[in-house]
């Protein structure tokens, strides 16, 4: 088999797991070496040779083109890559990996509520102690970027190397800037989120390389993949409803498209319903007042021609 396609994927952790996941979903199944083996295989789609990498590694592996696809945290990307949007091109938001990654300061901090507040308080620090309140991240270009945009010029970047929400406790810094998820080591630490200290909502990503060699060979590839991937994305929004209406159909699609469910097809008095999840309770009670004894749902595994528009967006960035 011809490889055209080369895809990066987190080699360890929770990330590497729902990855695997992901995209075995899509009909991608992926085999890794166990332990620290970097060793993989791939089936199920033609063209693509899967490697493992560093979620931290992926940034520059898209850049540089040496990779076609890389999944990892948005934080990340934005984080390594400047120009974030010109060198990669979103493909899918996955759904997983969730994190904020927000400004933080003690709870003691009464008169601290917003970054304007921040500013006075970084401010009067200098002007107190005779030098710029410590800031502790591990994200130094997003932090100097979000701290520019909000005027906020008196303090020193502390390069965090462990847990950043301890540093504050142990004296190394007045401020942090870091990742959370729920928030509960930030209260254990006795910190605070500022209430517009909210920097990136980010989630893992599937990112293509803009410099990477688009061959058709390699765009094909690409094209089944993002066919998998959204007709299952679409699929997991979709219930089949079916019922039998002894009192047959009339004005039956006028209510169904109240609730945003369409008619398939009836035959006799069998009906077949489509409906998103969300509105699939509502369809049924429908088809049920109807008469219909028994409304049976199954859920769709794929929903082909979702990704069609999806392709075309991701390779008219690719091939211009």
């Amino acid at each position: 088999m011809t490889i055209s396609l080369k895809l990066g994927i987190p080699s360890k952790g929770r990330l590497m797991e729902n990855t695997l996941a992901f995209l075995k979903d899509a009909g991608l199944k992926i085999k890794a070496g166990s332990g620290r083996e970097y060793s993989v295989s791939s089936s199920g789609i033609d063209g693509i040779e899967v490697v493992l990498m560093q979620a931290g590694e992926m940034p520059a592996a898209l850049e540089s083109g040496t990779i076609h696809l890389g999944v990892t945290g948005e934080d990340l990307i934005r984080e390594n890559l400047r120009e974030a949007d010109t060198a990669t091109t979103l493909i899918k938001d996955m759904g997983f990996g969730r994190a904020d990654l927000i400004v933080a300061v003690p709870k003691s901090w009464i008169d601290v509520e917003t970054m304007g507040d921040l500013d006075d308080a970084a401010a009067s620090f200098r002007d107190l102690h005779g030098h710029a309140m410590r800031v502790a991240t591990k994200y130094l270009n997003l932090t100097r970027r979000f701290f520019r945009e909000h005027g906020v010029a008196h303090y020193r970047l502390v390069k965090s190397a462990g847990a950043t929400e301890g540093t504050v406790a142990a004296g190394a810094a007045e401020i942090i800037v870091d990742i959370t998820s729920s928030g509960e080591t930030l209260k254990a630490n006795h910190l605070k989120i500022i209430s517009d200290g909210l920097i990136l909502r980010s989630q893992a990503q599937l990112r293509a390389s803009r410099y990477a060699d688009w061959s058709k060979e390699a765009l094909d590839a690409l094209k089944t993949l993002v066919d998998r991937i959204e007709a299952r994305s679409a699929a997991q929004r979709r219930v089949i409803l079916q019922g039998v209406l002894p009192s047959g159909t009339d004005g039956l699609e006028d209510a169904l498209g109240a609730v945003q469910a369409s008619l398939i097809s009836a035959e006799g008095k069998l009906v077949i319903v489509g409906t998103r999840s969300d509105t699939a309770y509502s369809a049924a009670q429908i088809l049920r007042d109807r008469g219909a004894l028994r409304v049976d749902s199954s859920q769709l595994e794929m929903l082909y021609g979702a990704g069609d528009g999806e392709f075309r967006r991701v390779a008219a960035t690719l091939t211009s």
